[in-house]
């Protein structure tokens, strides 16, 4: 069920909404992403959406999930993640989204099969709903001035979380990565804060060799995101500097350069 809310809110910001179609409860609740947009039961959701009609595109960033069941049959999702949402005239407006999703199994009308379905729906950080909107926030930009869009691009990379969270981040995000827990776990510094993952940092520079790069033994970097090297040092776009080993200062220089080479940069 965390994974099918994963792939059914990235179908859904795609404006792919037949995923959330089929499996929307019929008795099932919404409330939200506008303030005071309450929804009850699933054929309202269809008319509902009937009357849409937008040429809007969204964007999502790095998205954390946590989830707590009781039952085998029953679980609670919380997803959070920011949103950009682009509008016709280039514009952008950035948001950061909660949703919180309870899931229940239910039997198939011509079957014995038990199916997942949706019964809450609840979208907060809730925004002023435009009086000519219906579901998505076309008029958003004349009741709020967000953020700018910090949406970075790159693909998804699944880790688990420190505190057990599904963690979905765009590789582009990740700036560096620092050994953490005697080496056992690290935590995951990006454009949207820090993670912390089970994962070790040996394990994550052999898994992803073609986004992360050692600069010690305690830190991975990402590249990309590299400001400048000097003895005996690297520092990054967020201001961090990190020590690089005399002993491994022109190695580790000389791969960088040749990095940026590969992807046709100088």
């Amino acid at each position: 069920m965390v994974k099918l809310t994963n792939d059914i809110v990235h179908s859904y910001y795609n404006n792919d909404i037949q995923p959330f179609l089929d499996h929307v409860d019929e008795k099932v609740l919404w409330y939200g992403p506008a303030k005071g947009q309450f929804i009850s039961g699933k054929q309202a959701i269809i008319d509902t959406w009937a009357k849409e009609s937008n040429s809007l595109t969204f964007s999502l960033g790095n998205v954390r999930l946590d989830h707590i069941s009781s039952l085998n049959s029953y679980c609670e999702v919380m997803m959070s993640f920011p949103v950009t949402t682009h509008y016709p005239d280039g514009g952008s407006i950035t948001m950061d989204q909660i949703i919180h999703i309870t899931w229940c199994e239910r039997k198939a009308d011509d079957t014995n099969k038990r199916v997942p379905r949706m019964l809450v729906i609840h979208i907060s950080d809730l925004y002023q709903k435009h009086e000519a909107d219906n579901i998505y926030p076309v008029h958003l930009k004349d009741v709020y001035n967000g953020r700018l869009p910090v949406i970075d691009s790159g693909h998804r990379l699944y880790f688990r979380g420190m505190d057990s969270s599904d963690l979905y981040l765009l590789s582009d995000s990740i700036i560096w990565v620092e050994s953490t827990k005697y080496g056992r776990h690290c935590l995951l510094h990006t454009t949207d804060g820090g993670f912390q993952v089970s994962a070790s940092t040996s394990v994550l520079e052999k898994e992803h060799p073609d986004l992360l790069m050692r600069c010690h033994e305690c830190y991975l970097v990402n590249p990309g995101y590299i400001v400048s090297i000097k003895r005996f040092n690297v520092t990054m776009s967020d201001g961090k500097v990190l020590p690089v080993p005399e002993k491994k200062y022109t190695a580790f220089k000389k791969a960088v350069h040749e990095r940026f080479l590969t992807d046709g940069k100088e």
